[in-house]
């Protein structure tokens, strides 16, 4: 990751390296594929995501700790594929929305794994988006030619509204959130390098009565909900662990005790051979 200063566009002023495990000075190196800065979440916080699907978090503050960066779930959270986009909820901006593979994903920073994860789209998914005016409505962009519009206010598990935008795959888009555009005036680019504007009906644009305090308890309820899952899972593989450790455990004192019968058994042996020895002496 770069840092330019427009000043002085012959070289960047500072960089970081996208690795796995930063402070040990291994891990995994990563490319980077999308970025997200919000000042609102802090100055010295930005998203990113890579190629590899991977979500990473970086703190600049704490860069010379080499404590900078938080690599979020690397197993099945993860996408399957790069990340396209990773933008934070403008609204409740401790929440951020990924975009890969099949899926789109809403994580919080107080995880390490996705709290929503969307059903597989029909094709690639290959962009997306928050709405800037209501905070449980997404965009996502289809490499079919696709726009797929999500409420998760109203529902997670099904689609609000999708629209055939080109015959093309699409490639971004982008949402007019200024009082003259109101959330309504969406532009796709696509594969081709065209540009559409749609406008979107008010449902899709117009803050709904109580939106952004149902739409916050509603992440809310599905960050406790995952930290649950989270705690349980821990006690299983501790309870796993533990009944390995005991079995390792037994099969130790099992073999301890074959070993005392073999020991036994040898010693029980070795007198029975020299009492018969001192016996044949005895009588010659």
């Amino acid at each position: 990751m770069l840092w330019w200063d427009t000043r002085k566009l012959e070289e960047p002023i500072d960089s970081l390296m996208l690795a796995t495990d930063v402070k040990g000075g291994g891990g995994m190196t990563l490319g980077g594929s999308s970025l997200e800065y919000n000042i609102e979440a802090g100055p010295t916080k930005f998203l990113v995501g890579t190629e590899q699907g991977i979500v990473m978090s970086l703190n600049m503050r704490n860069k010379k700790t080499n404590n900078g960066i938080t690599v979020f779930d690397n197993g099945p959270g993860k996408h399957m594929g790069p990340i396209f986009s990773i933008q934070r909820n403008p609204t409740h901006s401790k929440y951020f929305m990924t975009v890969g593979d099949w899926t789109a994903r809403i994580w919080t920073e107080d995880l390490k794994t996705p709290i929503i994860t969307t059903k597989y789209h029909k094709s690639y998914l290959t962009g997306g988006c928050w709405s800037p005016t209501r905070a449980g409505v997404f965009y996502v962009t289809r490499s079919d030619g696709v726009m797929d519009i999500w409420d998760i206010s109203h529902t997670q598990n099904e689609v609000a509204y999708s629209h055939k935008v080109s015959d093309a795959a699409l490639s971004s888009i982008s949402i007019d959130g200024t009082t003259q555009g109101g959330g309504k005036l969406v532009a796709v680019g696509d594969a081709n390098g065209t540009v559409s504007m749609l406008e979107v009906c008010d449902s899709l644009a117009v803050p709904q009565l109580n939106e952004k305090s149902a739409v916050n308890a509603m992440l809310e309820r599905e960050t406790k909900r995952e930290r649950i899952f989270e705690v349980r899972e821990r006690e299983v593989k501790r309870a796993k662990a533990q009944e390995e450790e005991r079995k390792r455990r037994e099969e130790k004192e099992a073999e301890g005790e074959s070993n005392d019968k073999d020991a036994e058994a040898m010693r029980q042996l070795e007198e029975e051979f020299f009492r018969l020895t001192k016996d044949d002496v005895v009588s010659n």
